[in-house]
């Protein structure tokens, strides 16, 4: 009996947690924290890093959308998704490596506006793909698929 009351509450505490994601009044956690997870990942393993940029965030996002289902969050997360894990990754880099002289630079506004010009459309892309993987039917992931394919194929194209 003892037992089975363990296993209860532990289920309890679990399907809270499944209904706090799903709350989309504390999506916000997740859409701050999981660039910054992904940020400091890359940080981690600068040399190795190239599968995780290109990868990760989709991941991320496509558990995000299909688990909650919720079109606005995932749409907001993939429209951040890629300027919040740069703007991270500038900091945390240079954190890691002990250049804090050099934290001044990513705090300026221009450093900002840069990340946001450079991966506006990679955003749009993201923000489309989580709003597509959130209706959960297979068209729409498909399409979802489809588009990041093609987001892969521009950004492996830039690579040197």
């Amino acid at each position: 009996m003892e037992l089975k009351m363990s296993v209860d509450k532990k289920t309890e505490y679990l399907n809270r947690i499944k209904d706090a994601i799903k709350n989309p009044s504390y999506s916000i956690f997740i859409i701050l924290g999981v660039p910054f997870i992904l940020a400091l990942l890359w940080a981690i393993f600068d040399p190795y890093a190239l599968p995780l940029i290109l990868i990760g965030p989709l991941i991320a996002l496509a558990c995000y959308a299909y688990y909650t289902g919720n079109k606005v969050s995932a749409a907001i997360l993939g429209l951040l998704m890629y300027p919040l894990m740069f703007f991270y990754a500038g900091p945390l880099g240079a954190i890691l490596d002990f250049r804090f002289e050099q934290l001044g630079r990513y705090v300026e506004w221009s450093y900002i506006f840069e990340i946001i010009d450079d991966f506006w459309k990679y955003s749009l892309a993201h923000s489309l793909i989580g709003f597509l993987i959130a209706f959960r039917k297979k068209p729409y992931l498909a399409i979802a698929l489809l588009i990041f394919v093609l987001q892969l194929m521009e950004l492996v194209s830039h690579i040197d």
